[in-house]
């Protein structure tokens, strides 16, 4: 039997395998989808190899500390967001934009060379293969005397386990696993009531140039808005935008090019306009920086299309920043043996890569308290 089973392969689950590892606990990893990571997901332009990342990008060193100390004990290299230049500002969809002088539009943000998925795979590389489990679809927990039974998809037998860590979103805990005995009442509208970071949210990625194209300087000139004094940066605030903002995505050095930016569409209209939307966003690219824009390869991560990050409530975005790290989510259930994690749980940092290492360092802390404590006797949540 597993002293801990972690559900999500995301970063607080991959965070916490790792510290458990070093505790000499045994323990798996269940992820649902074919691949690590969960929202952090970085693809390769085909043009010209950029690695680009279609979640999670960015970390505050000034504010975010467990990330950038994750980072430096991993060796692996950050690079600041490039800033530099005007941001053009599209107020009308028949007009040209309107240049703003605004040289820290992303406060002092960094990325992570090569990719935020450079950071998902230091991390399992550290794990043995064995305890990583992808393509398993959690459906139904039972509490037992002395632990907990996972069923899973397509798996004839339960996994048993003295501990359960569920990092995943909260809503969609509530909405796709059966759990026997039933949480309380006021757990189960605190899982509702969470919404889930990047939920209802899309991301395009555009690449310009090919491997070949730099100049005697290493530079691939096809970042031409650079040259053009301007930083990558474009917000569009009528309503008839396609994309809501768009920032510079080049690699370190500048020397392979790409733009990224989300969606201002919702869910729904992104769903009605499925087919023509590379069209659509290439269109709103030129708009901003000039017709050296059309020549982009288009990729697009529609994260309310993801059945692993959004749940149906996440359909309809939250209109702020939600307010994360309601305390019945970071308390265990079933006198010990039920954890939730994730970065919804986070107090600090919540929504972000940095709640979520901060999740996996509650967790550590509180699966330590909770086993000192078992006792095998079946208890509710708390109310």
């Amino acid at each position: 039997m597993l002293d801990v089973a972690i559900v999500g392969g995301g970063l607080c689950g991959l965070a916490l395998a790792n510290s458990l590892q070093a505790q000499g606990l045994t323990f798996a990893v269940f992820e649902a989808r074919p691949r690590l990571g969960g929202r952090i997901h970085t693809v390769e332009a085909r043009n010209n190899g950029l690695p680009m990342d279609m979640g999670a990008a960015w970390f505050w060193p000034q504010t975010q500390p467990r990330i950038t100390h994750l980072l430096r004990k991993l060796n692996l290299a950050s690079f600041p967001q490039h800033d530099t230049g005007k941001l053009l500002n599209l107020p009308d969809p028949e007009t040209p934009p309107v240049p703003l002088e605004m040289d820290d539009m992303h406060s002092g943000a960094q990325r992570i060379e090569g990719g935020a998925a450079r950071l998902v795979e230091a991390l399992a590389a550290r794990l043995p293969g064995a305890s990583l489990h992808l393509e398993q679809v959690l459906e139904r927990l039972v509490l037992g005397e002395d632990r907990v039974e996972l069923h899973f998809r397509h798996q004839p037998e339960p996994v048993p386990a003295r501990q359960v860590v569920l990092a995943l979103p909260p809503r969609l805990l509530e909405e796709r696993i059966e759990f026997v005995p039933p949480l309380n009442g006021q757990l189960r509208e605190t899982l509702r009531e969470t919404p889930t970071w990047m939920g209802a949210h899309a991301k395009l990625a555009a690449s310009y140039g090919k491997p070949d194209g730099m100049d005697a300087a290493g530079i691939d000139r096809a970042a031409f808005w650079r040259d053009d004094g301007q930083s990558g940066n474009g917000v569009a605030t009528h309503p008839r935008a396609v994309l809501g903002e768009i920032h510079d995505a080049c690699d370190a050095l500048g020397a392979r090019a790409g733009l990224s930016g989300f969606f201002a569409l919702t869910a729904p209209l992104r769903a009605a306009f499925r087919l023509g939307l590379p069209m659509l966003a290439r269109s709103q690219l030129i708009q901003w920086f000039g017709p050296r824009a059309q020549e982009a390869e288009i990729r697009i991560q529609d994260w309310a299309d993801e059945t692993w990050t959004s749940s149906r409530l996440d359909r309809i975005p939250a209109e702020e920043h939600p307010a994360y790290g309601n305390a019945l989510l970071q308390m265990p259930c079933w006198n010990g043996r039920l954890h939730f994690g994730g970065s919804e749980t986070a107090s600090h940092g919540g929504g972000y890569m940095e709640g979520a290492l901060e999740s996996a360092g509650r967790l550590r802390r509180e699966l330590l308290i909770s086993r000192s404590a078992l006792s095998g006797s079946v208890e509710a949540c708390p109310s």
